[in-house]
């Protein structure tokens, strides 16, 4: 009956530590996502010095959080990401509007996906 009891125990902190991952994980889509579309928004409206304010504002948020995320989960997608991040201040021009919209957009994908993956489906977990 021990062995039951310690079962039930180990099979609840499972669990707990993954919703806690869960929701670690969705706190970050959403802030970044924020802050993102406000940027989208700002390049849009031409406010370049905006734009550029908050990519480099999300490139600190980005380097914060990926820290701990790296802990929780594959790196491949979160180079991709931190790569994309990295771009967006070079793109802050006139010139590079369409760059820069497109790598937001790519992002945003990036952030739903890792999002995505992370939930227990039977796809991510077999």
């Amino acid at each position: 009956m021990k062995r039951l009891w310690w079962v039930a125990v180990l099979v609840t902190i499972a669990f707990a530590i993954c919703f806690t991952e869960i929701y670690a994980i969705k706190n970050s889509r959403d802030t970044f996502t924020k802050t993102i579309d406000e940027s989208r928004i700002a390049m849009e409206n031409k406010d370049y010095e905006k734009a550029k304010e908050l990519s480099e504002e999300l490139i600190k948020k980005w380097d914060k959080q990926e820290k701990k995320l790296n802990y929780l989960m594959e790196h491949s997608l979160l180079d991709e990401i931190s790569m994309d991040i990295e771009q967006l201040p070079e793109y802050t021009n006139e010139d590079g509007k369409e760059d820069y919209l497109s790598a937001n957009d790519r992002i945003k994908k990036q952030f739903n996906v890792l999002y995505t993956n992370e939930l227990p489906y039977g796809d991510n977990i077999f």
